[in-house]
């Protein structure tokens, strides 16, 4: 009896602290037990905030290549400095009209420097039968002179040309054994003649100048043939027509109509248009060679050598490629008013009667230069211009806007 009343007692004992121990953990609905936590209740937060709390660890991103920026220009800019090297490539090897690095030639200009020195072709005085003289007046020393008069006799289509020193009157007449002949005679700076050629039987004949001598070609007589020329006025051959093909597989001969606007040099020989072709002349073979179509280039000006300015920008006369894009810059002065590239990065563009330097390198444009309002000038060089008025002639400095006079009437 004392045996199970002692287990009993136990069992009850045993049950009491179980019971006690469950208790012991018991909590209210929501409340976290805090049981085997060491850390302070501050430093606890719910799981739901633990959640929100961004990551200590950086995120593991692919790392970005680095690229090196790249410095290409500009459409435009690449654009100018490319146009500027084929200038360049013109400026130093080609046949141009202006002060170049291989030859000087001047076609009819009424002023034209040449080593500091300006040449104004006198007032042509219809009166006389001669041709008007050519005048000068050194910069440096202000000295006028009238040093070039040769004894020539005019024709209303008188062409007046400058090549190296020498002055060519083309389409006069001179007398000769008792003979007036008609052609092209090559004076020197002291008036004295270095020699003629009677190339035709009228006096209305085009010379065109180029790489490696002159072509003279009538316009009035297709019957005669085009003569080639050295530049001392030696003949060196005649010059064939081209031949095409008609009907019946016979040919025709192609008569080169040469003016102005159809003929010019480039590439070292003398190109010319006819028939919507375009022949090249081989100075070899000295025959006519139909390369193919002519570009379809309207009437400009020459920009330099065989680039031509026309509408909106500059071409190649030989390919018709538009080698530059004005866009909002000046166009080059027309060819009337002068040269409007000198060998260097810039060019002379004008808009309205206002003038600036166009930079090739950047294409940016100076401020407007101070040229002389109403006054029809010549461009000389990069420096100055000339122009008459009814008071004489007159040398302008553009870039600073100064005056002097050549010779008052």
């Amino acid at each position: 009896m004392r045996r199970k009343t002692v287990a009993l007692l136990l069992a009850l004992t045993l049950c009491l602290s179980l019971l006690s121990a469950c208790g012991a953990d018991s909590k209210p609905d929501g409340e976290p037990s805090t049981a085997g936590n060491t850390s302070s209740p501050t430093e606890q937060q719910p799981a739901e905030k633990q959640e929100e709390q961004p990551s200590q660890e950086p995120e593991q991103t692919e790392p970005e290549e680095s690229e090196e920026p790249t410095q290409e220009p500009e459409p435009e800019n690449n654009a100018g400095t490319e146009f500027l090297a084929l200038l360049q490539e013109e400026w130093n090897n080609g046949f141009v009209e202006g002060e170049g690095p291989r030859r000087t030639y001047f076609n009819n200009r009424k002023f034209f420097l040449l080593n500091g020195v300006v040449y104004i072709l006198g007032d042509m005085d219809y009166s006389s039968e001669y041709v008007s003289s050519y005048y000068t007046y050194n910069i440096a020393t202000k000295e006028f002179s009238e040093a070039i008069s040769p004894d020539v006799r005019r024709t209303n289509d008188q062409i007046v040309s400058f090549m190296d020193g020498n002055h060519y009157y083309m389409n006069c007449g001179w007398e000769e054994q008792n003979e007036i002949k008609f052609g092209c005679i090559a004076v020197d700076s002291n008036s004295a003649v270095l020699n003629s050629c009677a190339v035709q039987s009228d006096w209305n004949t085009f010379y065109a100048f180029f790489e490696k001598g002159i072509l003279a070609v009538s316009t009035l007589d297709n019957s005669i043939e085009p003569v080639f020329l050295s530049y001392d006025l030696e003949k060196i051959a005649d010059i064939p027509y081209p031949q095409k093909e008609i009907e019946h597989g016979l040919t025709e001969p192609v008569y080169l109509w040469f003016h102005n606007s159809t003929a010019f040099a480039a590439d070292g020989t003398l190109y010319v248009k006819a028939d919507s072709s375009l022949y090249r002349l081989n100075t070899d073979t000295c025959e006519w060679e139909n390369i193919g179509s002519a570009p379809s280039l309207g009437e400009g000006t020459s920009f330099w050598g065989k680039y031509l300015s026309w509408k909106d920008g500059v071409y190649d006369r030989v390919t018709g490629e538009q080698v530059f894009e004005y866009g909002e810059l000046y166009p080059a002065v027309n060819n009337k008013s002068g040269l409007c590239y000198f060998g260097g990065d810039k060019y002379l563009g004008c808009k309205n009667n206002e003038y600036r330097w166009v930079s090739l390198t950047d294409l940016s444009m100076s401020d407007p230069l101070p040229f002389p309002e109403g006054k029809d000038v010549v461009v000389l060089n990069d420096t100055y211009c000339a122009y008459e008025d009814s008071y004489g002639w007159f040398l302008w400095n553009y870039n600073t806007g100064t005056e002097e006079t050549i010779k008052t009437k």
